[in-house]
């Protein structure tokens, strides 16, 4: 992704990828063709959100309710209307992005700490 303020890639999938800004401490999702600029604890409530989703359930269900998922939540200035298929892959995504962020912070954290010493 071109932009003006450098950003991290934390991962990169078929289905999109997710950024890091340092600079404004950002995290940018691209998915779907949309990019959604999130604050760190915003992106953190849309992972907890879209992990409450019971796919096994969504698929199971025969309501016609149940084809698609609306997805809102405080801090991100985006409503997004998924289908199971497309729920499946941003769940994946979000996952891959935020178990990137927790092992950069760790590595961080021990190699502060080793340095510190």
């Amino acid at each position: 992704m071109q932009t003006a303020t450098p950003l991290a890639e934390i991962i990169s999938s078929k289905a999109g990828a997710v950024y890091q800004c340092d600079r404004r401490n950002r995290v940018l999702v691209n998915f779907a063709g949309q990019l959604t600029v999130l604050k760190v604890e915003a992106f953190l409530r849309l992972k907890r959100a879209v992990d409450s989703i019971d796919l096994e359930e969504m698929a199971a269900s025969t309501a016609r309710s149940s084809d698609f998922e609306l997805i809102s939540v405080c801090g991100c200035d985006r409503c997004y209307v998924l289908t199971l298929p497309e729920l499946y892959v941003f769940k994946e995504l979000l996952g891959q992005a935020k178990f990137a962020m927790s092992l950069n912070s760790m590595l961080h954290e021990c190699l502060h700490t080793e340095l510190a010493s």
